[in-house]
C-alpha cells in the first residue's frame, strides 16, 4: 500500500469528505485500473491504494468498526485494567485470539502517547485513530508508519461516520449503507415513547482532583446516542460550553450542571455513596425520580465513546431509567 495526494475525486458524506476512485497509471494491459480510497480527517486526507488487511485499531471505537464488517484487527490498544484478560471490553468478544493487545499505559482514560513501536512492528497497511490522536505532530508520526485516518472531527466522532468511512476504506461502501441501516434500527427501539424532548446528562466525578466533567456539545458523538432515541443536552449546559472543544470541566460546587432528566455518571475513584455526599447531589432530579444511573467503567465508555455494539450494551445496561424517564 502507498500514500496518494489526489487532488479531484471528492466527495461530502457526514461532515468529513469520504470518496473512493479508480485511478490510471498508464497502460494496464486490459486489467482493471487500481482504486484509490479516500477519506478527509481533522489533519487532511488519508488515501489508501487497494483494499487494506493488516489494520491497527487505536480506539475501541475503531475495533468495534472492523467487527461490523467481519474484519479483524491485526493490533488493538489495549483497555488495561478496564477490560478483561485481553483488554478487551464486554461487547468485544468477537476480536481474535491473533489479535495483538497493544499497551499504551493508561491510554484508555487519555493519558499516555500511542505506542508507534509496536505499531510499526505489525506492519500494518493501515492505521485508524480518533481522540487519541492528540495533534498534528502526534498523526504525522504515525502517517509516516502507514496511512493513518486522524479524528473525522474535532469531537468524539458519530459511530456512523466511522463505518461510512470505513466502507470506503475497504471497499464496501453498500456494506456500509446496511451496517447503519441496521443498527440504527436496533438503537431506534430504545426510543420509548416519553423520551422524545427529555434531557440527558454524560458525566464522571473525578474524585482525585474533584471535577466534574460533561458531555456538553451535541455534536459530540456520545451526544448522537441520546439525540437519537429522542433526547437532548440541557440547553443551558450547551450555552455554557459555548463553542469550546472537548468535554466541559466544572467543580464539584456545580453540580447545578447535572439538572437533567437522565444522569448517567460514573463515580471516578469512589462510589455512589461518595457522589451521594457531594452536596446537592441527592437532591437532583434524576436522583429523586429514579433516573440516576450510576455505572461502572466499561458501561460509561460504552456511551462516553460509543460505537453501534456498545451503545446498544449501554442502552441495555440503563433501560430501567430510559423506563422513568419515560413515565414520568
Amino acid at each position: 500500500m502507498r500514500v496518494r495526494i489526489l487532488s479531484l475525486c471528492a466527495a461530502v458524506l457526514v461532515g468529513s469528505a469520504i470518496t473512493g476512485c479508480a485511478t490510471d497509471d498508464g497502460d494496464t494491459g486490459g486489467t482493471a485500473p487500481a482504486t484509490v480510497a479516500a477519506v478527509d480527517h481533522l489533519y487532511g486526507t488519508t488515501t489508501v491504494d487497494g483494499t487494506p488487511d493488516r489494520i491497527v485499531a487505536t480506539s475501541s471505537q475503531w475495533v468495534d468498526a472492523l467487527l461490523e464488517f467481519d474484519v479483524q484487527p491485526v493490533g488493538y490498544i489495549s483497555a488495561g485494567t478496564m477490560g478483561d484478560d485481553r483488554g478487551l471490553y464486554p461487547w468485544q468478544q468477537a476480536v481474535s485470539a491473533d489479535a495483538v493487545e497493544l499497551d499504551a499505559g493508561n491510554i484508555a482514560a487519555g493519558q499516555g502517547p500511542l505506542p508507534t513501536e509496536e505499531i510499526a512492528a505489525l506492519e500494518p497497511d493501515l492505521i485508524l485513530g480518533n481522540w487519541q490522536i492528540t495533534d498534528r505532530s502526534a498523526y504525522d508520526t504515525l502517517a509516516a508508519v502507514a496511512p493513518t485516518v486522524a479524528p473525522l472531527s474535532g469531537a468524539v466522532d458519530p459511530w456512523d461516520d466511522q463505518i461510512r468511512a470505513l466502507g470506503v476504506l475497504l471497499g464496501r461502501e453498500d456494506d456500509a449503507d446496511r451496517i447503519v441501516a441496521d443498527r440504527n434500527a436496533e438503537i431506534d427501539e430504545y426510543a420509548l415513547p416519553g423520551l422524545d424532548g427529555r434531557t440527558a446528562v454524560l458525566s464522571q466525578f473525578l474524585f482525585g482532583p474533584q471535577q466534574f466533567v460533561l458531555v456538553a456539545d451535541p455534536g459530540d458523538g456520545a451526544a448522537t446516542v441520546f439525540e437519537q432515541i429522542g433526547m437532548t443536552l440541557p440547553p443551558s449546559l450547551v450555552e455554557e460550553a459555548g463553542v469550546s472543544m472537548g468535554r466541559l470541566t466544572l467543580s464539584p460546587e456545580r453540580v447545578d450542571a447535572l439538572v437533567a432528566d437522565l444522569l448517567i455518571i460514573l463515580p471516578n475513584g469512589g462510589t455512589e455513596a461518595d457522589l451521594m455526599a457531594l452536596p446537592g447531589f441527592d437532591q437532583l432530579p434524576a436522583v429523586r425520580s429514579g433516573a440516576l444511573a450510576v455505572l461502572d467503567y466499561p458501561t460509561v465508555v460504552a456511551f462516553n465513546t460509543p460505537s453501534a455494539a456498545s451503545a446498544l450494551y449501554g442502552l441495555d445496561a440503563i433501560r430501567p431509567q430510559l423506563e422513568a424517564v419515560a413515565a414520568a
